[in-house]
């Protein structure tokens, strides 16, 4: 299998750095042991001590003398599915904290056990990272990954946006992109489906599922009807891109509100899906509002809710949320993103915030973006008040479709295709 750059191993590198403990989260087959184990090693560099926790003959080993076994100096130590063997985080809280130098990296899939146990035993100590599927950048053969248009965008404003209308790719390049991005949006990230022909690939992900739902769901909580449990995956995926209704969902599943809630939950904590919270002025009150739901990988949410064209316009949202989740995710200060409603009722799909910038973007599903696109987009920009950005920040909205060109469509507001956007800006 052909490794790919990770855009978050630069900024691992540097947690390591400078923490005694590093937490690597993420679904199943994203690629962690891939990145710690082939990508993470420098030339010159002691290799790490690598131990898999899904061995139960490697649990037993460590849990005959745990401290013995991990002390390894000044190496990293590397201890995969750590969540397994939960009573090993005592052995490193120890070692990190007897010696100077010793270092470690955990990594797991099954976020609620892995989290809770980090913050009962390490907290302090310490550094969480997430890793998701292949970003679209990543899929490129270099030893690195490039910066982004999105890079730039963020950096530098409107002026990056009208170098990139100017400063057309070449049309090799420009056809290449075009032509991964929509591979990207039929098939996902997932790194394992790559090299399979097509008619594997469908196989492929439902074997994901399938082990999703014997394994994961055995770490994370007892589910009765698993059978129950596949249906509600299906039909939240139909609504992938769409306001969460627990009570809607319960109706046509016919269970209980808690029970989808709780069924939301898993598949929220397992990596499978994504809420967007309402962009409000308290974090009280985005967690109290309707939430909307993304699906973490477009092509498993094509598969689950059996939607195979690329052109519709939920599973394309849901890429490009997908997208601003892996982008965000290697940022050393992620900005942090959300859903907003203006006053008029209008949405916003997307807003990328901080408190000195602000990055609106509305989604469409078409080759060409239209002057109209722009309204819900400028009455955000021209909101006197925006909750958590500064009246003199600097603001910017996107359309982003599926087209070939960057062009202004009102102040302040571009269209973009998403393969310019989330591509190497050249």
């Amino acid at each position: 299998m052909r490794l790919h750059p990770r855009g978050l191993l630069p900024l691992l590198r540097t947690r390591l750095a400078r923490w005694p403990i590093v937490v690597l989260t993420g679904a199943r087959q994203t690629g962690k042991t891939t990145l710690v184990r082939d990508l993470l090693p420098e030339p010159g560099s002691p290799p790490p001590v690598y131990f898999s926790l899904d061995d139960p003959d490697e649990r037993l080993r460590l849990a005959a003398d745990p401290v013995r076994r991990l002390d390894h100096g000044n190496r990293l130590v590397i201890l995969d599915e750590v969540q397994k063997q939960a009573g090993l985080l005592d052995a490193v809280k120890l070692l990190a904290d007897r010696k100077k130098g010793h270092r470690f990296l955990l990594l797991g899939s099954s976020q609620i056990l892995l989290l809770r146990q980090v913050r009962e035993t390490l907290a302090g100590r310490a550094s969480l990272l997430e890793l998701w599927p292949l970003a679209l950048v990543e899929r490129v053969e270099e030893p690195a990954v490039p910066p982004t248009s999105l890079d730039r965008i963020w950096e530098k404003g409107e002026p990056a946006l009208r170098r990139l209308a100017t400063d057309a790719p070449r049309v090799e390049s420009a056809r290449q992109w075009r032509d991964r991005a929509d591979e990207h949006l039929r098939w996902g990230g997932y790194p394992g489906l790559e090299p399979l022909p097509e008619d594997e690939r469908r196989v492929w992900l439902r074997d994901f599922r399938r082990t999703y739902l014997e394994r994961d769901l055995a770490d994370l909580g007892q589910v009765a009807d698993l059978d129950q449990f596949a249906l509600a995956q299906n039909l939240l995926a139909a609504r992938t891109g769409q306001l969460l209704s627990y009570s809607e969902v319960s109706r046509e599943l016919g269970v209980a509100v808690n029970t989808v809630k709780r069924y939301v939950r898993f598949l929220e904590i397992s990596y499978q899906v994504f809420l967007l919270r309402p962009l409000l002025p308290t974090v009280t009150a985005r967690l109290v509002k309707t939430p909307k739901l993304y699906w973490s990988d477009p092509g498993l949410a094509r598969l689950l809710a059996d939607r195979m064209g690329i052109d519709n316009g939920a599973i394309f949202e849901t890429a490009i949320v997908d997208e601003l989740l892996r982008w965000s995710s290697w940022q050393r200060d992620p900005p942090r993103i959300n859903f907003y409603r203006t006053h008029g009722g209008r949405e916003v799909d997307i807003v990328l915030h901080s408190p000195q910038r602000l990055l609106a973007l509305e989604v469409k599903a078409t080759r060409k973006a239209h002057p109209g696109d722009a309204r819900p987009l400028a009455d955000l920009l021209e909101a006197v008040r925006v909750p958590g950005i500064a009246r003199n920040a600097q603001r910017l909205g996107l359309v982003v479709t599926r087209g070939r060109e960057v062009e202004p469509l009102a102040r302040h507001i571009w269209a973009i295709p998403d393969w310019r956007l989330f591509g190497p800006s050249e």
